[in-house]
């Protein structure tokens, strides 16, 4: 062997030798830092929201304000940590909540995603501002994300509901909460979760679940509701079930289309992409454009009309619960078959 390369095996060998000996210096100090955030989260994270004084909740509110602070400055060792701790199964409920809303705020990713689904699905809803909740699983169901049993939670909490201001004090109770929920979600997803519902008698919100199920608009779904057996429900109930699976609203194909085929598909796929301006325009420009559709689209549009009415219902105001009605009526005038009969009848 030539001293020259004798020389760049003894470098090779001495760097080799550098890196083995740094990295458990390296793996110590994030074991360290790992064990700080978590004593950390321990002591901050040690009450219930829902049963703590004004004064508690602003020194709490502090408290949480550091570990977010800590976190960000330094996210690139923090950032596992911050998972780790989120998937901890003894974890504090409330902290895997604020927690994955920080640890998506720095890492978007579907994982980060995944974990905030868990963890919103896990806490005390008495703990949280249910307009945040709701909202931000809204979207992720509109992202694919399977949030029935969040879903499933909101149904049996007591005191499902909140208010919209900027809409006039709207009320989002538990049954127009459950449409934002479920409709922003996959039908495919969506619709067996529902049917499991609707199946469970000693479900406290069997009849939202069933009016849920009705706007599905999905061949699937009208299978499920003409296999119930509605005397099993109110009065009330049965006779809107009655209603719907015999004459369902529909609509009627305006003969001359004031909007092409063409200008649907366009604004919807952009609607998709974020620019909701194409589709809004259209709604200004013909504001009963469900005549027209049913006039041009064609059954291989619906895939994308699902999930255009899908991100449209995750914006979870009344606006979106106008178009979701809208949409699912243009769908079940495509896919409504009148020949099938009930077990109503």
């Amino acid at each position: 062997m030539t001293s020259y390369a004798k020389s760049r095996l003894s470098r090779a060998i001495g760097v080799a030798c550098f890196c083995v000996l740094l990295i458990p210096v390296s793996l110590q100090g994030q074991t360290d830092q790992c064990s700080s955030l978590q004593r950390l989260i321990k002591e901050t994270y040690n009450f219930k929201p829902a049963r703590v004084s004004e004064a508690e909740r602003s020194a709490k509110s502090n408290a949480m304000d550091r570990i977010w602070s800590v976190v960000k400055k330094d996210r690139v060792t923090l950032l596992p940590c911050l998972r780790t701790a989120l998937e901890e199964p003894n974890a504090d409920p409330f902290f895997r909540f604020d927690g994955s809303n920080l640890l998506l705020s720095l890492d978007p990713s579907r994982e980060s995603k995944s974990i905030l689904v868990r963890s919103y699905t896990r806490v005390d809803l008495a703990d949280v501002d249910l307009r945040v909740w709701l909202s931000r699983l809204a979207l992720l169901g509109a992202e694919g994300f399977d949030i029935s049993d969040a879903a499933d939670k909101w149904l049996r909490f007591p005191r499902a509901y909140y208010f919209l201001p900027e809409h006039g004090g709207y009320k989002v109770g538990v049954d127009i909460g459950a449409i934002f929920l479920y409709g922003s979600m996959d039908e495919a997803q969506a619709t067996p979760a529902l049917q499991k519902i609707v199946s469970d008698k000693a479900h406290p919100a069997r009849e939202i679940a069933l009016w849920a199920l009705m706007n599905q608009a999905t061949p699937e779904s009208l299978q499920a509701l003409r296999q119930i057996n509605a005397r099993e429900f109110s009065g009330r109930t049965q006779k809107s079930l009655k209603s719907f699976l015999t004459s369902p609203q529909m609509l009627e194909a305006r003969a001359n289309p004031k909007t092409s085929r063409e200008a649907f598909v366009t604004a919807f796929e952009k609607l998709i992409q974020g620019d909701w301006r194409p589709f809004l325009h259209l709604v200004s420009e013909v504001p009963d454009g469900e005549k027209d559709a049913v006039a041009v689209l064609k059954p291989e549009d619906l895939p994308l009309l699902r999930k255009v009415r899908r991100r449209i219902i995750a914006n979870g105001n009344p606006h979106a619960m106008e178009f979701y009605n809208s949409f699912s009526t243009i769908l079940m005038t495509f896919i409504w078959k009148p020949t099938a009969q009930s077990s109503t009848q």
